[in-house]
């Protein structure tokens, strides 16, 4: 017994019943991957992905031209037609009389010019088809040139996370979860720990097919590794970045289509950002903390917006490239964080379809057969909230009541399960990163 209720109440632990987070914060991929498009169910854990390059026709100058005899040597001259108009590096212009597939060389009368000289057609120009010029009478048709798309694929990969809870876990406590005591969060942190390695699959998983002691598994093609492998726009830097290569590297990306409208952003670390502030303070404003970024609803983040090369960029803070495991890793360049000297770019433009029919997210997310997301509770002994593991009872006796359990473990389980992947418009996205 006390003689103080005041000197009681210190006896108590002096303890905050919130708990604040201490982890990166808001998902800012995922979001975007989610707003852009649904993800599509599939069939198949392989889902191929078709694409039609460029219709133009062009092959590089391997044997400059001759000048006597117009003949050019070619890397592939299958696809240039008698009567091309085909341009070299400075726009001198020919008409392809000759064609021969087996020696990769065409023949070229002039156009631009009276006479070759050596200038035309150097080895490393480019010879490029303008278009067909036929003879104003009697004219005839042309071979046929067969278009077929390229075919890429995207794997879905099956990524879990479970929490299991004992009833002597369930305990009192000062700190609170929703109002309620602490033990209650088991489920939801776990879900919240599950979201984290989504962010993290769709940044860094490197595509492939894997075989382990458990047998096989794959792993999907994440942000990352689709840019540096699959055609994006790559910048590994061994010193600090400067305004002219950035300005640069836009260039490369603006270069990619010539699509107005476009939606590009840059996801960055508080390096890359304040490096970014410091060599381009006088071109960038701030655009304030917005719902939407790159024509994308997404919760309040905070943005400022470059203009470039007649296109604007959202440019964001990507809170997990400053994640506390990435913060003892520091680049031999400028002695921060590495993974926070990185700029992601995403050109979020909708790929239109070849024939018009539609349009693919440049982050189409893809699931196996139904469910994106597939949770469930798994009782023993006790049930979710209470010792019932199930609403299913049958009376035992004197008023006892037995519950349907799955176990005799005087537990609950929480388990998730997601078996998705993420294809990327890899050529339309873009990274700056330390070298070391």
């Amino acid at each position: 017994m006390s003689q103080s209720l005041l000197l009681k109440g210190l006896q108590l632990p002096n303890k905050m019943q919130m708990v604040y987070a201490q982890d990166y914060g808001y998902n800012i991929l995922t979001q975007l991957s989610a707003q852009l498009a649904p993800s599509i169910s599939t069939a198949n854990p392989k889902v191929e992905v078709s694409a039609l390059g460029n219709l133009g026709v062009y092959s590089k100058v391997t044997t400059a031209i001759n000048t006597s005899t117009g003949v050019v040597g070619v890397s592939n001259s299958q696809n240039f037609r008698v009567g091309d108009i085909i341009a070299d590096k400075n726009m001198i212009q020919g008409r392809v009389t000759e064609v021969n597939t087996a020696a990769n060389t065409i023949t070229l009368a002039p156009v631009s010019v009276s006479a070759w000289t050596s200038s035309h057609f150097a080895v490393g120009h480019n010879a490029k088809r303008l278009f067909d010029a036929s003879a104003n009478r009697d004219s005839k048709g042309k071979s046929s040139l067969i278009y077929t798309p390229d075919t890429d694929y995207a794997l879905t990969a099956v990524t879990r996370e479970s929490s299991r809870q004992s009833r002597r876990d369930r305990v009192s406590s000062y700190v609170k979860w929703n109002g309620d005591f602490w033990w209650r969060s088991y489920d939801d942190l776990a879900l919240k720990a599950f979201a984290k390695q989504l962010e993290y699959k769709y940044a860094f998983s490197e595509r492939g097919i894997h075989t382990g002691a458990d047998g096989e598994y794959y792993t999907t093609g994440g942000v990352r590794w689709s840019i540096i492998n699959q055609g994006g726009t790559y910048l590994p830097l061994t010193s600090e970045l400067t305004q002219a290569t950035f300005n640069d590297f836009l260039e490369q990306m603006v270069r990619v289509s010539a699509e107005n409208g476009r939606k590009l952003v840059a996801l960055m670390g508080t390096a890359a950002m304040a490096r970014l502030q410091t060599i381009l303070g006088d071109y960038i404003r701030y655009a304030g903390n917005q719902n939407t970024f790159g024509g994308t609803s997404v919760k309040g983040l905070n943005v400022m917006t470059y203009a470039y090369a007649g296109m604007e960029i959202d440019f964001v803070r990507w809170s997990l490239l400053d994640d506390e495991m990435f913060r003892g890793e520091l680049s031999s360049i400028n002695g921060k964080p590495k993974m926070s000297n990185s700029i992601y770019f995403m050109d979020l433009t909708p790929v239109p379809a070849a024939d018009g029919s539609g349009s693919l997210s440049p982050l189409q997310k893809y699931h196996f057969n139904d469910d994106e997301l597939i949770a469930n509770y798994v009782p023993g002994m006790i049930g979710l909230n209470s010792s019932d593991a199930s609403s299913v009872k049958e009376a035992i006796a004197n008023g006892v009541t037995g519950s349907l359990g799955t176990s005799d473990v005087d537990s609950v389980e929480f388990h998730m399960l997601s078996d998705c992947g993420l294809y990327c418009v890899a050529d339309r996205m873009g990274l700056i990163e330390f070298a070391s």
